[in-house]
């Protein structure tokens, strides 16, 4: 099982874009690679749950399809570059997103890059479509649909990457995303949010068998049509450890409009994990969840995930994790989610 047998510092050498371990070498510098996700999902609540999904109770085939092509290219010694092209679950297969595409040069301690880059607020945020590298069917929507789902910048970043110790790594990066416009759909409702900037900085401690994350990020973006010109603040905090069979996760999303958290068990044996996540989120969303699952590694690269969430709203009408709210469609502010999922790497 890829996420936990492997030493935590290994596998995060694995899942960085330039040296993901499935992949086609086209040349001797430049690798072919692919990732993907489909489920069955569907709820108890005609209500559409979670951005970007919009689960409901028809049973739904293509809810959470994700497919995705990274093409790394080595041009010389110190310089590669990257690109990835993601078919997201709000996408149509027509219309593919590019999620990454940058240039990067590293010199003694030091990464830089330049060009279009994941947002590094979470603990997956660099391999976040890539559902083979993490537990869970999806991650945990309460954190990771924090800040409406969005994904990337376009700026610039760099990294810093220190040895503590032959076990224990630090990394410390700054980085800075240009104008940009980014656009969400709530249900009927299309929003759009100019970004004037983007700026923050991540910081990582690894270890053997552990690793905490810490993120914060300020935007200045004003919401179409409106004229104002807002702030806002985002603070992230996450941590995961392993022992033998087990593995514990748990992060926390702070801004000025909400709290998120989640801490999530998971124990494994032979090819099976099951797992609990239990979840919340407070102020403007306000939802309790639990979240019962259950992985099987049928290879190394294809994994099938079985879940049954129960997500509790804790003030009746309140959107929750829902795209709106449920007194829209006559709803329960309370629903019942099940998700049997496929992903794969290539």
């Amino acid at each position: 099982m890829l996420f936990r047998r492997a030493p935590l510092i290994i596998l995060l050498s694995m899942l960085v874009p330039t040296q993901v371990k499935a992949s086609i070498e086209l040349t001797d510098n430049i690798n072919l690679s692919g990732f993907g996700s489909t489920a069955i999902s569907k709820s108890d609540n005609r209500t559409p749950l979670f951005i970007s999904r919009e689960i409901t109770d028809e049973v739904c085939y293509d809810c959470d399809t994700i497919f995705g092509l990274q093409l790394d290219v080595d041009i010389f010694e110190g310089f590669t570059a990257s690109g990835q092209v993601v078919k997201r679950t709000q996408d149509k297969w027509s219309d593919p997103e590019l999620e990454w595409a940058y240039l990067s040069y590293e010199y003694d301690d030091f990464e830089f890059r330049a060009g279009r880059l994941r947002l590094p607020l979470f603990l997956v945020s660099e391999y976040y479509y890539v559902g083979q590298a993490y537990p869970w069917a999806r991650p945990p929507q309460e954190v990771y649909d924090s800040i409406l789902g969005f994904t990337s910048y376009d700026g610039l970043s760099v990294a810093w990457n220190l040895e503590l110790s032959d076990g224990l790594l630090l990394t410390v990066s700054p980085y800075y995303g240009f104008e940009r416009v980014n656009k969400v759909d709530l249900g009927v409702v299309a929003l759009e949010f100019d970004t004037d900037y983007m700026a923050g900085i991540y910081v990582d401690l690894v270890g053997f068998n552990y690793r905490i994350h810490s993120g914060f990020m300020q935007a200045k973006y004003q919401q179409r049509p409106s004229p104002i010109v807002e702030k806002l603040d985002v603070y992230t905090f996450g941590g995961e450890y392993s022992y033998d069979s087990w593995q514990w996760m748990a992060e926390i999303e702070i801004d000025r409009i909400q709290t998120n958290w989640y801490a999530s068990i998971i124990y494994a044996f032979d090819a099976f994990s099951p797992y609990f996540t239990y979840s919340e989120s407070h102020q403007s969303r306000k939802s309790k969840a639990g979240t019962l699952g259950l992985r099987y590694d049928a290879t190394s690269s294809i994994s099938l995930n079985l879940e049954y969430q129960m997500i509790f709203s804790t003030e009746e009408g309140n959107r929750g994790q829902f795209v709106t709210s449920p007194l829209v469609y006559g709803e329960s502010s309370d629903v019942d989610l099940v998700t049997l999922s496929v992903n794969f790497v290539f």
